[in-house]
């Protein structure tokens, strides 16, 4: 497996610890600030794939929220026939 290397000042190091203490309260995770930019970096890796996910999802979850509609709107007309 590669492996890599990544100098960073002490400032940004100091940055980096409040974003993952945030991630970290948002996500009930406690990530290191290593384990926080593999998490990210393989995120990035794959990050084309998961917006051709969440596309496929929301265009599904439109579909569903329309036959839904529809169903609920027949059932009503009839209720009132």
């Amino acid at each position: 497996m590669p492996k890599f290397t990544l100098d960073i000042s002490d400032a940004a190091v100091d940055g980096l610890q409040a974003v993952v203490a945030r991630y970290n309260a948002d996500n009930g995770t406690a990530l290191t600030v290593l384990d926080w930019l593999h998490l990210h970096a393989r995120e990035i890796a794959v990050q084309d794939q998961l917006l051709t996910a969440a596309q496929s999802l929301r265009e599904q979850a439109d579909k569903d929220a329309d036959a839904a509609f529809k169903a609920e709107r027949q059932r009503l007309l009839d209720s009132v026939a």
